[in-house]
């Protein structure tokens, strides 16, 4: 008797514990950055843009950007642009788009990127907006929504 209440007292302790694992809401740290996705402007295509700044720079912004496409035409070379605005602009009056990275696609029309970017102009706790445009070698244009980002404190400064 007291084997099979035993048993059953740690059945029963397991399945509170289950049901205590699923019913509690999961943890999720706030992601640092921003992330947008890429939509055709023209042409055939579509992906996602991930901007992370980090604290690398010691007092000056930088940032791990990650850019992937699918959809798009096979075995296309596309130019990864960026322009900022002031922040809080809405992308309105941005500086011209610069080339910033390449990707080619695959054949079956996806690639992907990721690339550091720093910047003299713009240090901790600071922020601007960014669009991104992918122009690729057939036309096609992938364009970001406007991402405000705000450059991470050095450890020193945080």
């Amino acid at each position: 008797m007291i084997r099979i209440l035993g048993f059953r007292g740690l059945a029963v302790g397991l399945f509170a514990a289950c049901a205590a694992m699923v019913a509690a809401p999961a943890a999720q740290a706030d992601p640092t950055g921003a992330m947008s996705p890429l939509t055709a402007v023209t042409g055939q295509g579509t992906g996602m843009v991930i901007v992370s700044p980090t604290s690398a720079g010691m007092g000056s912004f930088v940032a791990q950007v990650k850019v992937n496409i699918h959809d798009a035409a096979p075995n296309t070379t596309f130019a990864i642009t960026r322009a900022v605005a002031a922040p809080n602009s809405g992308c309105a009056n941005p500086t011209p788009f610069i080339q910033v990275a390449t990707l080619t696609t695959s054949a079956g029309g996806a690639g992907a990127v990721e690339f550091e970017r720093g910047g003299r102009g713009t240090g901790p706790n600071q922020s601007f907006d960014l669009i991104l445009q992918v122009n690729g070698s057939d036309g096609t244009v992938l364009q970001s929504q406007c991402m405000t980002i705000i450059g991470k404190p050095s450890p020193a400064t945080a």
